[in-house]
C-alpha cells in the first residue's frame, strides 16, 4: 500500500466517523513515513475523538518544531488539553493559535470562553469584544438547506446561562449565537434578519442580574417571539422561588432566604443566632451544584462556611429530611418544556447532598431498574396529587423551559429543592443506555417549540 493510499483510507474513514479504521489507516501511514506531517495531525485528530487525549498530545507536540501550520496544531493541543480537564494548558495553546490567525473569530470566543471558566474576568472581557467585533454573530448551520428556520439565542459570558449545547445538536434549524455585554451596541435589524424566533439563555439571577435588563431591552428591539423572556427569568431567584410555589397544595417548599455577608456574620458572631434555626443548608449565591453547598449543624460551623468565600450573598434554607423508607434519598428531576413534564432522570444515594454523576448508581442495577422504570412512567411514582403540585409550579413560574429538582417525603409531598431554568440536559449516557429515550423526548419538545414560535411568527408576518 502506498502512503498515499493510507492517507486517503483515514481520512475517508475520519469523516465518516469509521475511527477505528481510521486509526489503523494513520498508523500504517506512519510505518510507511514516521515523518509524515498529514498522517501524525491525522492520526492525532482521531485521537482526540477517540477521548486519547495524552496520546494525541504526544503526535502534535513535536509538530511545533516542524514547519507547517502551527495554528491548527495549536488549536488541536488546546482542545486535547482541555478536553483533557487541564484548562490553563488549553488555553495557552488557543492563544498562541490566535497568536497565528488573529482575525479567527471562532479561536477568539474559544478563548474568552477559557479565560472566563478559569476565572479571568478582565482578560475574557477583552477577548468577547474582540471576537464580537470579527463577528458579532457565531452560526451553527442548519443539517438541511435551506434551514428550517433561524434561531437567535442571547448568551451572556459569566452570567449563568441555561446549557443548550445538546438540544440544538444535528439541528434542522440554523443557530445563531449572540453575544451579550453590558455596554455593547447591538444592530437589532441586523439580529432581526437571523432570528424567527428568540431564545434568552441567561438563567441564573444572582450572576445574570445586571444582564437582564439589556437583554429584555435586545429581545425586544429584535421584535420576535422570545423563548424565556429575560422580564420573566428575573423572578426565578432561590429565594423568590421559594416565597412563589410556598402555598402550593401537595409541596413542601423549604423557604429560602437571601442574605448579605456582613449582615450574617453579625448575627452569627453574636451572643445568639436565634433568628436562624439549624440545620439549614448554605450556598453563596450564584453557584450550583454541590461543591459549594453544605448542611451546617450550628452558628459556629455556619460562620467557618461563610468565612470561606468572597461571596457578597449567600442562600440559607431550612433542611428537609427526604429520606424514603429504605434509608435512600432519591433527587428526581423534570423538565418542563412549553407546558409539557418531561422526566430527566432519577439519582438515589445513601447521602442527602445527591447528584447523579456522583452516586454509585453504575454498580446496582436496583437503582438503575428504579430509574429506568420512572423515566418510562413517571405518574406510577408521582400520582394525581403530585402530578397537580407539579402542574401548579409550572404555572407558577411561567418559564417556556426550565427544570425541577424535587423529592417526595414520606407523607408523599413534593419537596422542592430547586427551579430554574440553569439545568443540565446532556446525552452522555454511556454508563445509562435507558436515559436516551427521555433525553431525546426533551430535546425533541424543545425543537418542537421552537418551531411552533417561528412558524407562528412567519404566519402572522405573512
Amino acid at each position: 500500500m502506498s502512503i498515499d493510499h493510507a492517507l486517503s483510507l483515514a481520512s475517508a474513514c475520519r469523516q465518516t466517523g469509521r475511527l477505528d479504521l481510521a486509526t489503523r489507516h494513520y498508523r500504517d501511514a506512519l510505518a510507511l513515513e514516521p515523518d509524515c506531517w498529514e498522517a501524525c495531525f491525522g492520526l492525532a485528530q482521531v485521537l482526540i475523538r477517540q477521548d486519547c487525549f495524552d496520546e494525541a498530545i504526544g503526535w502534535l507536540t513535536p509538530l511545533l518544531e516542524r514547519p507547517g501550520d502551527h495554528a491548527v496544531v495549536s488549536r488541536q493541543l488546546g482542545l486535547a488539553e482541555t478536553c483533557a480537564g487541564r484548562h490553563e494548558r488549553g488555553l495557552a495553546h488557543f492563544r498562541r493559535a490566535l497568536e497565528h490567525a488573529p482575525d479567527d473569530p471562532a479561536l477568539a470566543h474559544t478563548v474568552a470562553n477559557l479565560e472566563q471558566a478559569l476565572g479571568l474576568a478582565r482578560e475574557a472581557d477583552a477577548s468577547f469584544r474582540r471576537a464580537l467585533k470579527l463577528k458579532p454573530l457565531v452560526t451553527i448551520p442548519a443539517t438541511v438547506a435551506p434551514a428550517d428556520f433561524r434561531v437567535l439565542f442571547v448568551f451572556a459570558p459569566g452570567a449563568g446561562n441555561t446549557p443548550f449545547e445538546f438540544l440544538i445538536e444535528r439541528a434542522r434549524f440554523e443557530s445563531n449565537i449572540i453575544t451579550l455585554l453590558p455596554d455593547m451596541v447591538y444592530d437589532a435589524g441586523r439580529l432581526r434578519l437571523h432570528a424567527d424566533v428568540v431564545v434568552n439563555l441567561v438563567s441564573d439571577v444572582d450572576r445574570g442580574h445586571a444582564l437582564l435588563a439589556p437583554a429584555q431591552a435586545l429581545v425586544t428591539d429584535v421584535g420576535r417571539p422570545v423563548v424565556n423572556a429575560p422580564n420573566a427569568i428575573a423572578r426565578t431567584s432561590r429565594d423568590a422561588v421559594a416565597r412563589q410555589l410556598a402555598d402550593i397544595p401537595g409541596c413542601r417548599v423549604p423557604q429560602t432566604a437571601l442574605h448579605r455577608k456582613a449582615g450574617l456574620r453579625s448575627t452569627l458572631s453574636g451572643p445568639s443566632s436565634a433568628p436562624l434555626s439549624f440545620p439549614l443548608l448554605a450556598r453563596p449565591a450564584g453557584s450550583h451544584g454541590g461543591d459549594d453547598f453544605e448542611r451546617m449543624e450550628h452558628a459556629a460551623q455556619l460562620l467557618a462556611f461563610v468565612d470561606r468565600f468572597d461571596a457578597e450573598h449567600f442562600y440559607l434554607t431550612p433542611y428537609v429530611d427526604y429520606r424514603s423508607g429504605d434509608g435512600h434519598f432519591r433527587k428526581y428531576r423534570f423538565v418542563y418544556v412549553d407546558g409539557e413534564i418531561l422526566p430527566y432522570h432519577l439519582a438515589i444515594d445513601s447521602q442527602w447532598k445527591v447528584h447523579h454523576a456522583t452516586t454509585d448508581m453504575a454498580r446496582h442495577t436496583w437503582m438503575q431498574d428504579e430509574e429506568r422504570a420512572f423515566l418510562d412512567d413517571p405518574w406510577h411514582v408521582f400520582g394525581p396529587a403530585q402530578r397537580n403540585g407539579l402542574q401548579a409550579i409550572r404555572d407558577a413560574i411561567g418559564l417556556d423551559y426550565f427544570g425541577i429538582d424535587c423529592g417526595l417525603d414520606r407523607d408523599g409531598a413534593v419537596v422542592v429543592f430547586e427551579v430554574n431554568a440553569s439545568m443540565l440536559v446532556h446525552g452522555n449516557n454511556e454508563q445509562f443506555p435507558y436515559k436516551t429515550a427521555a433525553v431525546e423526548r426533551i430535546r425533541h419538545a424543545f425543537r418542537a417549540l421552537l418551531e411552533r414560535r417561528a412558524t407562528a411568527a412567519c404566519r402572522a408576518a405573512s
